[in-house]
């Protein structure tokens, strides 16, 4: 589950409906998260997971079995074994509309989500009713940085209590409090020079704009070839210096949770002095992502739900992963070495048909961080939960 109190909101939700939950603990971060509601505890190894979370769901009197993200070894291995068993299974994850929605489906999330690739499967989507939401909800950053550092720092200090537990991410767990609290610090410190900056290199047009991935996310890791935004930098900007136009530049936009563990603007200096650009590329760790797009002749990510708003903008897209909205007509299909010269832009109405199955489909309008937000976001997803809106059972990713 996200780190935070959500997923006690959430049961609390579910058990107003009558609905009994029960949440697998692993380690003290989860604990303080799960307060003092029923919890399974795992005690074992990594290895062991698969047989215990099998066993426990076939002894007990379960129905569904919701996890966040399907890619963690822990919630892919709960997936399974809840699909051999006949249960219902749901994925929450980030929203594929960020700030403002958080994503709920069945069969898997990201270039794993269960929404058809080919056009034609939204001809008829503006039939469907409009998505529920409200007004915009603001700003997450500090809300997911200050429920991150304390479940990272809760579970570190339980750890001797705790055993067996293993982290299952790249980035170290003291790595992730460090980083984070410092990164968020230096951004609230600097944020009127970095909006300052963006909007100064934003007006030397033409410029095409590069969106990092947080370094270790699955979207670089499990969803495409470049594993790092080191290998993603190599990449572009190697492309660029040999094929975009002359007077053009690239700016590279890092990613707003980053944990700055990795100095990815001296990375993209070096690069771009080997290739011959280095008058040409430049880095910004703030700045309005909006204008930026909008402003820029392209932008380039591996899969990032900024480039799904750069697409909603009208704006050519050339992802290097694989995404759920890689479909022909929303983003450039064509090699990126041709993408500098000739950007083709996204065609509105299909962008307009597909926003609205996708949303009715997998959002559900609130946010897993801002505290304003926490019990009306935990009411609505219980209640597709329980009607079982996306699925009357369990099904293969």
């Amino acid at each position: 589950m996200p780190a935070g109190p959500f997923s006690r909101r959430l049961a609390d939700a579910l058990e107003a409906e009558g609905a009994a939950v029960a949440r697998v603990i692993f380690h003290g971060g989860e604990a303080w998260d799960w307060g003092a509601k029923q919890g399974l505890r795992f005690r074992g190894r990594r290895g062991d997971y698969p047989g215990w979370i099998a066993e426990t769901l076939a002894a007990g009197d379960f129905t569904d079995v919701v996890v966040f993200n399907d890619v963690n070894p822990y919630s892919a291995g709960a997936l399974a074994a809840a699909r051999a068993t006949g249960l219902r299974t749901w994925i929450l994850e980030n929203g594929y509309q960020r700030p403002d929605w958080i994503t709920l489906e069945t069969a898997g999330v990201n270039a794993r989500s269960g929404l058809p690739r080919e056009a034609a499967a939204y001809a008829d989507a503006d039939r469907l009713p409009a998505p529920q939401d409200g007004p915009h909800l603001g700003s997450i950053t500090p809300y997911h940085v200050y429920n991150t550092v304390q479940h990272f720092t809760v579970m570190v200090a339980c750890s001797p209590f705790m055993t067996g537990y293993r982290y299952p991410y790249g980035i170290s767990i003291a790595g992730q409090v460090l980083g984070h609290s410092r990164r968020f610090l230096q951004m609230l410190a600097g944020r009127g020079a970095r909006a300052r900056r963006a909007e100064a290199e934003a007006a030397r047009t033409p410029y095409f704009l590069l969106c990092l991935q947080r370094e270790g996310d699955s979207q670089l890791v499990v969803h495409s070839e470049v594993k790092t935004n080191s290998a993603v930098l190599e990449r572009v900007i190697a492309s660029f210096a040999r094929h975009a136009p002359p007077g053009a530049r690239l700016l590279v936009k890092n990613h707003p949770l980053d944990p700055g563990l990795i100095d990815l603007q001296g990375v993209a200096r070096r690069i771009a002095a080997d290739h011959g650009a280095e008058g040409r590329v430049g880095f910004l760790e703030g700045g309005v992502f909006a204008a930026l797009a909008r402003g820029s002749s392209g932008v380039i990510a591996v899969n990032s739900t900024a480039a799904l708003a750069a697409v909603g903008f009208g704006t050519p897209v050339k992802l290097l992963g694989r995404a759920f909205f890689d479909i022909e007509g929303l983003v450039d299909q064509q090699p990126l070495d041709g993408f500098w010269t000739a950007p083709r832009a996204p065609d509105h109405d299909l962008f307009t048909r597909f926003r609205r199955r996708m949303s009715v489909e997998t959002q559900v309008y609130g946010s897993y961080h801002n505290p304003r937000a926490l019990r009306p976001t935990a009411q609505r997803v219980a209640a597709r939960l329980l009607a079982g809106a996306a699925s009357s059972g369990a099904q293969e990713p």
